[in-house]
């Protein structure tokens, strides 16, 4: 397990942004909890496949916010999403084949949150405040 917490240099600034964010840091803190806790696969598959399906919904409704303010790199961002959502959909199916262990699905989701909020989704909030 590693010890995630939420931290105010993930938050970007946009409440509903934020909240969200927090909400799918929990889910991960909550997948870094099964090796501990000896969690049978397929429960912790579950969990992966609702970190998935939040991950989508939330990228959706920060498209969506892109759209309603303008955001010039929209595209761009778009297409980090749809990479990011395969990537990750990638190593869930390589979970489950059990190609990865669970440190290493946690590594990179949080890798993956830790970057993606504090550098894309940071830009995004300095073009909404403007």
């Amino acid at each position: 397990m590693i010890d995630i917490e939420w931290d105010n240099k993930f938050s970007v600034g946009h409440e509903r942004i934020d909240h969200e964010h927090q909400v799918f840091l929990d889910l991960i803190k909550n997948v870094s909890l099964c090796d501990d806790e000896h969690m049978p696969r397929e429960r912790v598959f579950r969990l992966l496949t609702e970190i998935g399906k939040y991950a989508d919904f939330h990228f959706y409704s920060e498209e969506n916010i892109m759209l309603d303010t303008g955001y010039p790199d929209y595209e761009a961002h778009k297409r980090e999403h749809s990479m990011l959502l395969c990537k990750l959909y990638d190593y869930i199916h390589r979970y489950r084949v059990e190609d990865i262990d669970l440190d290493s699905m946690v590594e990179f989701l949080f890798e993956w949150f830790a970057l993606h909020t504090t550098g894309s989704d940071k830009r995004l909030v300095k073009h909404i405040q403007r």
